[in-house]
């Protein structure tokens, strides 16, 4: 087990440095849920309330599983988009929402030179059954729609989904409508636990990866305790390096690496206005790499716990300009690969004593503007041992109310632990002065374990 597998696996892009503007996922299903409404218009003449009408109609047709309502109002012309949305359809029955509904005070309108009208952006908020709050938020997708009457008949001439790109070429803000039923064909399972699997046709074998994803989960589930987390999880699982460069806009990231293993994606929430609440998460979402998994000879069920550990947590960590230490949210994920893995230990160890060989150990924790840089490999082990040396002085359970003090915590560039703040921290946890700790993992560090 070299430092490349150990680098590589499950690697966490971090918001800021995929300029992600916080997508989200919906998902459509049977069962006995309250079906979701669209606000009416007092103006039946004008485009937003016309297309209000459609979106009522296909988001019952999509609950009712009606696929050909579904495409009723789409411009039978266009071949591209009829394709599109039967794709998106079948992806998006196969799942289960608590909630789907569209806000519109945002949306502003705009008439084209061919006679359309271009509506921007159509905020859909969703809640999937795997999500959960704060409060009334949800996740939600943004979209641009073209609208026209032809041959007497209001229909929809295209449905643009927001990429980063689309937003630029047409000029319009929202939450990111990136999740992989957008562009491909998906098969999905249902697991124990409110846990969904989905994956591209590239992933044949998607069964296999049913009881090892039960098995992390229940790891991870007795690791959490009983802090706050959301009601299930979604994995999404190819073997594509196109697909996971394009899910998720994860290619338009700057620092884009096609061999990450893994990657989890907390999902912001929307407010009713459309507008985003960035400090806490709604929902998360996983993406397996299973392609550059198997290339480095990795254990999928490593990288499964790794982005896992990541979604737990993530309703009980900061986000946006509040961001926690990335060194705690990757060090934690690093640490749960280690446990019961003495193995895995010892690599990581390994890896930190070569760094400090090498000089790269500056006595504080890994800052956040450089972690996803040229030392990302030692940045998550470094930050592993902080949690290592918290189990050895006090049990796992200290480990973990440790990491979930950290990243509700704002980052300080590294500074964690010379934070007067961490002298109560550690009183309460182990029993000891801040300082008495920090010492306690400098030796850790410098001595190897």
């Amino acid at each position: 087990m070299g430092e490349i597998d150990v680098a590589g696996s499950g690697g966490r892009l971090s918001r800021r440095s995929l300029l992600l503007a916080g997508g989200g996922l919906l998902l459509a299903g049977c069962g006995e849920r309250e079906r979701p409404t669209i606000e009416s218009s007092t103006d039946d003449s004008s485009a937003k309330s016309k297309l209000r009408a459609v979106l009522e109609r296909r988001t019952k047709a999509l609950a009712d599983g009606d696929e050909k309502a579904y495409l009723a109002d789409l411009d039978p012309s266009n071949k591209d988009l009829i394709a599109r949305e039967r794709m998106a359809f079948a992806n998006l029955r196969q799942f289960e929402f608590d909630e789907l509904k569209y806000v519109y005070a945002r949306m502003g309108e705009r008439t084209q030179n061919d006679g359309s009208t271009l509506l921007q952006p159509v905020i859909r908020i969703t809640k999937l059954s795997a999500d959960a709050g704060p409060g009334d938020l949800a996740p939600g997708e943004s979209f641009s729609y073209r609208v026209a009457d032809k041959g007497g008949r209001f229909v929809v001439t295209d449905i643009v989904p927001a990429t980063r790109a689309a937003m630029d070429k047409l000029g319009f803000t929202g939450p990111e409508a990136t999740a992989p039923w957008h562009t491909d064909k998906l098969h999905v399972v249902k697991t124990s636990g409110n846990v969904w699997l989905a994956a591209d046709d590239s992933v044949r074998d998607l069964n296999k990866f049913v009881d090892a994803t039960g098995q992390e989960i229940d790891f991870v589930t007795k690791l959490w305790g009983d802090r706050p987390t959301f009601p299930g999880h979604v994995l999404f699982f190819t073997r594509d390096a196109a697909n996971f460069k394009q899910w998720f806009d994860f290619g338009t990231a700057d620092n884009f690496n096609p061999d990450v293993l893994g990657v989890q994606m907390a999902q912001y929430g929307v407010k009713k206005d459309g507008q985003y609440y960035e400090n806490r998460f709604a929902g998360s979402r996983i993406v397996v790499n299973l392609g550059s998994i198997e290339s480095a000879d990795s254990s999928p069920r490593d990288t499964i716990r790794h982005e896992l550990v990541h979604a737990i947590s993530s309703r009980a960590r900061l986000g946006g300009a509040l961001q926690a230490p990335t060194w705690a949210v990757e060090g934690f994920a690093r640490y749960s690969e280690t446990i019961g893995k003495p193995g895995r230990a010892s690599a990581v160890r390994a890896v930190v004593s070569n760094g400090v060989r090498g000089g790269k150990f500056r006595n504080k924790l890994p800052a956040e503007d450089d972690f996803y840089g040229r030392d990302v490999g030692y940045n998550y082990c470094l930050g592993a041992t902080v949690f290592q040396l918290a189990e050895r002085i006090e049990g796992r359970e200290a480990a973990t109310e440790l990491y979930a003090t950290a990243i509700d915590t704002i980052d300080a560039g590294g500074e964690f632990l010379n934070f007067p703040r961490f002298d109560s921290i550690a009183q309460r946890i182990f029993g000891m002065s801040g300082p008495a700790f920090r010492d306690r993992w400098l030796r850790f560090v410098r001595n190897g374990g």
